[in-house]
């Protein structure tokens, strides 16, 4: 290990942080394609909300065949995506932590190459795939992404996302996916406990995972420009991003989830930033003093 104990060393463990609920139409596909990993992970966190399903069962059932721990936890009473999420984080022990979610399927390599990125970019706390769109049968659907530009300056191989990785700077349209994301296990009293509230039940965790880590000058994020996971759309998503709408219904849809994100997601990571664990990571202070300033700004915008 080096650069102050943030470099992948080869012993490195690693954990799948998995959270469920009603998961069973899908979550064996996304099981079985933890076994075809080309490098497997040291263990399998999943951490069930409550399902009313066969979930669990499927979990405990892989659990007895496959080749590296794994670990069913269920929760006594539903708290939710984010809270869900956080169970599973808590209980990974891995030098690096990839969270999954119960719907999507990853390629072979994707643990792999995501553990090289985290190898080539000390400074890095934070790596984040492209995913490929799929329907229900894991089909490729056509999609113009928000975040294509920014996988467009990943490519390039200096400049504007050279200083996203080293943590030099730091741009709200990074794409936060969670199925997509890995992180490094030292930052958990950073990023932890995620917020509660009725508005992070159906998720929000991605966001303030990547951004708590980023934007508290603690370290950059690696997007890695790679189709690592199939990122499955269905009705029953949590998401909600697959219901049909028109133009004027999806503008009007992200227009009220930025007014909700001042208010439910910027205060709660203001409070992070400003805490003293923020202080203890911090190793970038100018880009930690620009993002408050930058976000103090935007929470007292008015309404409209």
């Amino acid at each position: 290990a080096s650069a102050g104990g943030l470099r992948v060393s080869a012993q490195s463990k690693i954990s799948i942080a998995m959270a469920v609920f009603n998961g069973e139409r899908f979550i064996q596909e996304q099981l079985d394609s933890f076994v075809r990993q080309t490098r497997l992970p040291d263990e399998l966190v999943i951490s069930d909300d409550c399902s009313t399903d066969g979930s669990v069962a499927i979990a405990r059932g892989f659990a007895k065949h496959a080749p590296f721990p794994v670990h069913v936890l269920a929760n006594d009473h539903n708290v939710g995506c984010t809270k869900n999420f956080e169970r599973a984080i808590r209980a990974s022990a891995g030098d690096l932590i990839f969270l999954s979610d119960w719907d999507d399927v990853w390629r072979p390599d994707k643990i792999s190459v995501m553990e090289r990125a985290f190898a080539d970019w000390p400074t890095a706390g934070v790596v984040i795939c492209q995913w490929e769109r799929v329907d229900e049968a894991l089909k490729p659907i056509e999609e113009s992404s928000g975040f294509s530009h920014m996988w467009k300056l990943a490519r390039q191989p200096l400049g504007y996302a050279k200083s996203l990785a080293e943590g030099k700077t730091f741009n709200h349209w990074l794409p936060p996916a969670g199925c997509c994301s890995a992180f490094r296990a030292r930052f958990k009293p950073l990023i932890l406990p995620f917020p509660d509230g009725p508005e992070f039940r159906r998720g929000g965790h991605d966001y303030f995972l990547l951004w708590a880590i980023v934007c508290s000058g603690a370290a950059g994020v690696f997007l890695l420009p790679h189709k690592l996971v199939a990122y499955r759309r269905h009705a029953a998503e949590l998401s909600g991003y697959n219901q049909p709408q028109s133009w004027i219904g999806s503008l009007g849809g992200r227009l009220a989830k930025r007014g909700q994100k001042r208010l439910f997601l910027l205060r709660p990571l203001i409070a992070r930033l400003e805490s003293p664990v923020a202080s203890e990571f911090c190793v970038n202070p100018k880009v930690k003093a620009d993002v408050l300033r930058h976000w103090h700004a935007r929470c007292s915008l008015p309404q409209n």
